[in-house]
């Protein structure tokens, strides 16, 4: 009997790209988590604003209302490419900050607070488009659209 092993050529990335892959992952999560978690808590302060909210004025508006401010909305943010880039790279710098031997907290918040400014300037660019399709709706249109928001407050408050 012969004593050769049989090797088997591995498919796929190298244990090392799987990893990083799942390493970018969580962190990507995490920062979603972070953001998910200001956006519901309100904060560092915990103030939530008003009953609704922004989901409120978005839920407010009707289907066809709602579709054509997404369709305005994309046009808008496809022509930010340099805040994706800054995203991504405060995100790199994010990573060599978790990656470092000793931890500083300290950059870590400042590279958040970078993250946040830029997610900021995207919530005010919405809430530009959202006060420039106010501007459009006729009185009649305007009044309609305050009772449902109302009405979605009222809901939000129960």
């Amino acid at each position: 009997m012969d004593d050769k092993t049989e090797h088997t050529s591995r498919t796929g990335a190298p244990r090392w790209m799987r990893l990083l892959l799942v390493a970018s992952l969580a962190l990507n999560l995490l920062v979603v988590g972070v953001v998910a978690g200001f956006a519901i808590k309100g904060g560092p302060d915990g103030h939530r604003g008003p009953p609704g909210g922004m989901g409120a004025m978005h839920r407010a508006l009707s289907d066809a209302e709602r579709a054509d401010l997404k369709r305005r909305m994309i046009r808008e943010f496809r022509d930010r490419k340099e805040d994706r880039a800054a995203v991504r790279q405060e995100m790199a710098g994010l990573v060599e900050l978790l990656r470092a031997d000793a931890f500083d907290p300290a950059a870590a918040a400042d590279r958040m607070a970078r993250v946040r400014a830029l997610f900021n300037g995207r919530v005010t660019a919405a809430q530009d488009l959202l006060i420039g399709y106010w501007i459009e709706m006729t009185p009649s249109e305007r009044a309609a659209y305050a009772d449902r928001l109302e009405q979605e407050m009222e809901r939000r408050r129960r």
